[in-house]
């Protein structure tokens, strides 16, 4: 405990000397009498300061997503008031309150929410109705389209929890190299809600292969009431 403290203490000292300094080093640098600065550091002041506004707002806008128009209004908003009374903390003001006004009255969200998944609660759930995206009934396509578009890293392993009197291999198999790999999730593992190992579709192409039986061009089709189904292009819809 008490190392802790300490160690907490360090830090914040340190958080604190190194911006003190930063702060007090202009004041430090051009000390005495003049107060003037010196020319080359006006010309470095003024060129290096919209470069930074610039740079804040592009970072700001980059991570939005645009499913709305609030931050071109808000955005739109700032800039037209900057050009007429150049009042930058009024200009700024008046933007964010637009924003947030916009969005707490609307609801409208900017960007989306990244979906997190682990072994122990997997997005993808299999079931012999059909195929489920946490709680909802999706295709497969649909399935992937909402791991895409949650921002899951596609390096990560994807768990899908599959009921245990499940035993369609076929459809799983499909469903991981028709569908995840071709959208990037390479990895992919499925649970049991009982049981904490878990099999790893690596596992079950083996089995497939074993039995040498031919799943090229396979796709799985959903339909409402019934099961995942494995069918062949070849098949009449």
């Amino acid at each position: 405990m008490l190392e802790k403290a300490v160690y907490t203490a360090a830090v914040v000292a340190v958080a604190w000397a190194v911006t003190f300094g930063l702060r007090s080093l202009p004041f430090l640098l051009f000390a005495g009498r003049s107060r003037d600065l010196p020319p080359s550091v006006e010309r470095f002041g003024a060129f290096v300061s919209p470069v930074i506004i610039a740079g804040l707002i592009v970072y700001s806008y980059s991570a939005l997503e645009w499913r709305t128009a609030w931050p071109y209004l808000a955005g739109a908003l700032t800039v037209a008031l900057q050009l007429w009374k150049g009042n930058p903390l009024a200009s700024i003001i008046a933007g964010t309150a637009l924003y947030m006004s916009l969005l707490g009255f609307c609801g409208c969200a900017t960007s989306t929410v990244a979906y997190e998944q682990d072994i122990a609660h997997p997005l993808l759930h299999v079931t012999r109705n059909g195929m489920k995206f946490m709680d909802e009934y999706v295709t497969p396509e649909e399935a992937v389209r909402r791991l895409e578009n949650g921002k899951v890293p596609k390096d990560v392993t994807i768990y899908v929890q599959v009921d245990e009197d499940f035993d369609d291999q076929r459809a799983l198999w499909v469903f991981k190299n028709n569908y995840l790999s071709r959208a990037g999730y390479t990895r992919s593992a499925w649970v049991h809600r009982r049981r904490a190992e878990s099999g790893s579709a690596d596992k079950v192409d083996r089995n497939l292969n074993e039995r040498k039986i031919p799943f090229e061009g396979r796709t799985i089709r959903q339909e409402p009431g019934k099961r995942i189904v494995h069918t062949h292009p070849s098949a009449n819809p």
